[in-house]
This record gives C-alpha cells, sequence and structure tokens, in this order.
C-alpha cells in the first residue's frame, strides 16, 4: 500500500492540513521520519540476500507502523515474503536470509502473528469470507490494501493489490446487476469486509486479554483506540470516496459496466497509496470545519508522542488492569482517545450531509 516519497517530512494531506490550520505535529512528523530511515535499512537489507535473488513473483512487504509512517521507539516490523507465482524451494532460503537480516538489525514480530512468513496470493484474493477465510487471512488482506508497502520489488505486490481490488468488486452483486446510474456508487462487497475486520479486532483484543492475563493490555487498549480505530476510518473513508469524489462520478456515467470496474479499481489503488493516517487528513481537509480536524490530529499527535515515550510505553506495558482507574498515564490517554472519537464522530456525522447519509445507509445498518 502505503510508498512515502523520501524526500518529504510529512504526508502531502497532512502538510496542507497543518499549514491550513497553523499546526505543527511533532510526534507525527518525527514518527513519519524515524519510519522513513527504518525502511532505507529495509530495502538495503532486502536488496542483499546473500547470494539469493527474488524471483518477479515475490515482494518482501512491511506492514504495521513502519509501512503507514507512525514508527515509534518500541515498533518492531512486521513483514511478509508474498508470492504471486510458481512455488520454488529457494523461496526458503531467502525468507531466511531475510529474516535473519531483520532479526539483527530490528525488533522482531511477534511469533504469535501473522507476520515473519511466506504468504501466497491464492488465499489472500480467493478466500474471502467463508470457513477458509482465518483471522490471518482476512488481516493480511486489509492490511495488504490499508497500511502496507513493498520494499525492493513491487511488482508481485502491485499485482495481487489490484487482483484483490478486483475480486472485491466482481463479487459486488450491486454492482454486477446495477448501472453506472445507480444512486450510491460504493463497493459494499470491500466496505463489509473493512468493518468485519475492525469487529475482529476488537474481539480479538479481548481475547488477547483474557489469553495473556492481562500482560500488555493497556498499551493493546490505547492503539485501538487510536491506530486499529484508524484503520477502519480510513477503509470506510476509502469505500465512501468512490462515491464522493465527484470528478471519478463523471467519469462513470460516461462508461459502460467493465469500465466501470477498472475505473473504480484504479480509483481505489490511488488510496492504497496513502497511509490511513493521510486519509483521514485528506478527508478532514475536504469535510470538517478547523475545529474539528484539530482536535482528531492533535489527539493522534499525543497518541504518538505517548507511544514513542520509552518509560511511559514500559508503563503501558505493565500496567495492572485493576489499577488502570487511578493511573494519571492511562486516564490521560483514554482522555484523548476520546477526544479522537468525538471528532470522528463529528466527522461522520454532523459536518458534511453526504458523508452522514452515507455513514448512516453503509456504515450503520
Amino acid at each position: 500500500m502505503y510508498c512515502m516519497d523520501e524526500a518529504n517530512s510529512l504526508s502531502n494531506s497532512v502538510t496542507k492540513l497543518a499549514e491550513r490550520l497553523g499546526c505543527k505535529w511533532e510526534a507525527i512528523d518525527k514518527a513519519r521520519s524515524d519510519a522513513m530511515v527504518a525502511r532505507v535499512k529495509l530495502r538495503d537489507l532486502v536488496n542483499n540476500p546473500g547470494d539469493r535473488v527474488l524471483s518477479d513473483g515475490c515482494s518482501v512487504v512491511v506492514f504495521g507502523s513502519v509501512a503507514r509512517g507512525e514508527k515509534t521507539s518500541g515498533s518492531d516490523i512486521d513483514w511478509s515474503l508474498l508470492i504471486d507465482g510458481p512455488v520454488d524451494p529457494e523461496h526458503r532460503s531467502v525468507l531466511h536470509l531475510i529474516e535473519n537480516g531483520i532479526q539483527d538489525t530490528f525488533k522482531s514480530p511477534d511469533p504469535a502473528g501473522s507476520f515473519g512468513e511466506m504468504v501466497f496470493s491464492h488465499d489472500i484474493i480467493h478466500q474471502i469470507g467463508g470457513q477458509k477465510d482465518t483471522n490471518s487471512n482476512i488481516t493480511r488482506r486489509i492490511l495488504l490494501l490499508s497500511e502496507s508497502c513493498a520494499i525492493g520489488s513491487s511488482e508481485a505486490y502491485d499485482r495481487v493489490l489490484r487482483s484483490v481490488l478486483k475480486r472485491y468488486l466482481e463479487d459486488d452483486v450491486s454492482r454486477t446487476k446495477g448501472s453506472s446510474k445507480r444512486q450510491y456508487n460504493i463497493p459494499r462487497f470491500l466496505l463489509n469486509d473493512v468493518v468485519r475486520y475492525w469487529r475482529t479486532m476488537a474481539v480479538d483484543y479481548a481475547h488477547k486479554r483474557r489469553a495473556r492475563a492481562g500482560l500488555g493490555w493497556a498499551t493493546r487498549n490505547v492503539k485501538l483506540r487510536f491506530s486499529r480505530k484508524l484503520i477502519f476510518v480510513s477503509g470506510m473513508l476509502t469505500c465512501f470516496s468512490c462515491h464522493l469524489d465527484p470528478m471519478k462520478e463523471d467519469g462513470r456515467n460516461l462508461c459502460g459496466q467493465s469500465e466501470i470496474q477498472l475505473s473504480t479499481v484504479n480509483h481505489l489503488m490511488e488510496y492504497t497509496q496513502m497511509s490511513p493516517l493521510e486519509v483521514l487528513a485528506e478527508a478532514l481537509l475536504k469535510y470538517a470545519s478547523d475545529e474539528t480536524a484539530r482536535d482528531a490530529m492533535g489527539a493522534y499527535d499525543e497518541f504518538l508522542g505517548c507511544i514513542d515515550d520509552g518509560g511511559k510505553r514500559k508503563h503501558l506495558d505493565s500496567l495492572d488492569p485493576e489499577l488502570s482507574d487511578a493511573d494519571p498515564l492511562f486516564q490521560e490517554m483514554r482522555k484523548q482517545s476520546h477526544g479522537f472519537q468525538e471528532s470522528l464522530t463529528k466527522l461522520f456525522f454532523d459536518e458534511y450531509d453526504e458523508l452522514r447519509v452515507l455513514t448512516r445507509k453503509f456504515g450503520v445498518f
């Protein structure tokens, strides 16, 4: 997804919003800069995997905070070797070389997670819904669309991204049987999966809290309120943009069904080149008041500043759930998260009529 221009210190949308508001979000700026440095190191590592060479059917894909430009002091490197082509015994050797290099340089991903391994395109593209669409599979697919970036060769990565989007649109009954003049041009199949992933994250949070006997629950709780919620928000805004962007809509009214699908894929591909925070900033620029935009971005900056502070993060990692109600740091982050939520509520329900209609019609029922 998100491929940052290493010449810029901030994304275009965030920069424009900061300039409009006269704000400087230092934690957001620092997190992006740190992510750029990490990605340069990753690129050098991937481009020199010993005597092994990645084939055209492979891409090394990074996810998480490094991909979305939000790296903090405690960030690990969530990555996968994405394979879109014939199986080759060399894949395992390349995987181990890259894995060893990452372990020597960065914090490794959670061994119980969905990263640090080979991932094949077939399941990501074809196993959408049903019993074979596991938590790991939906996680990889939605994060591929919302917060990922190819390190080095991107041919396989770009191909899989387009195929996933085509699959969502091909199986969208309202699109295949509808017309280009329908009232709402929303990719409902994709939107439903975005909503499903958000609910899956919320359920998994509760599961992990119990499974890990509360260890690290406060950090996960804060992330759920901010960065995890932002994935959901950016996914909804991406789907709604297919209807809200008047220039794209005008183009659709002039072409047939296959051209409509291609136009929508191209439009969605543009959004996969934006980080979740960029997508939010773009919406705040277009649809929100200055006060709402300032509150939303300011709260998120506070979140990144807290997570980047080693002492504060260590405190949250070790916080006993029974002591959270009296803990000043956790209560401050709860307060910031409430401000973030209130700003999002205003954006989706109060400040732009058509966005409110879309949210009520497609985001609620």
